[in-house]
């Protein structure tokens, strides 16, 4: 990766701030925050922020745009395996929200509990982002009503009918009546610290 830009700098210290108080200070906090002395170094930087997309004025105060929320995304994959090169390019930005997340008004996160799905991927903890749908396609991996309780399996045909059927063999196939499906799991995450 190529070393950040002075700005690049200051913009990672605004996006700490920010992620800790959910506001940003006045001009002279900004200053102590990256470390700039004079209110004319301070409005000069965020006028750059602005231009480049990364923050916005709302009656004098600043406020974060969408790419505030963007994180670098490397042009170079990191291997699972044998090591590769490292490739050292400038990174690109990627909004984890924007990346995730296709149709926000339709979208929720859930957290998994339990371990019925860890064939697929899915261990107790992780977060799943699901969209609102009240049908899905075999294949899919659904959350849905089953006994009145949500549960996330994978949406199969038995015969003429849909169950749902788990990623772990100690966990039977669920055959509710009627099937409910709440939506579908277009993605997941989950964090090791």
């Amino acid at each position: 990766m190529s070393r950040p830009s002075a700005d690049e700098l200051y913009l990672r210290k605004l996006q700490e701030h920010y992620a800790r108080h959910r506001m940003f200070p006045s001009y002279a906090g900004i200053g102590r925050i990256v470390g700039l002395s004079s209110t004319s170094s301070v409005a000069a930087l965020l006028q750059r922020l602005h231009e480049q997309g990364y923050i916005e004025f709302n009656q004098r105060r600043v406020v974060p745009a969408r790419r505030f929320f963007e994180r670098a995304l490397v042009p170079s994959r990191v291997a699972a395996g044998l090591p590769s090169a490292a490739f050292d390019a400038p990174a690109e930005g990627l909004a984890i929200d924007a990346h995730l997340i296709r149709h926000p008004a339709r979208s929720f996160l859930i957290e998994v509990k339990g371990d019925s799905m860890s064939g697929a991927g899915l261990l107790p903890g992780d977060t799943v982002v699901v969209e609102s749908a009240q049908v899905a396609d075999p294949g899919d991996i659904v959350v849905a009503l089953a006994d009145g309780a949500y549960t996330v399996k994978r949406l199969a045909r038995e015969n003429r009918r849909l169950v749902l059927r788990p990623e772990h063999p100690d966990y039977p196939v669920l055959r509710p009546d009627p099937l409910e499906i709440v939506g579908v799991v277009v993605a997941s995450f989950r964090k090791y610290r």
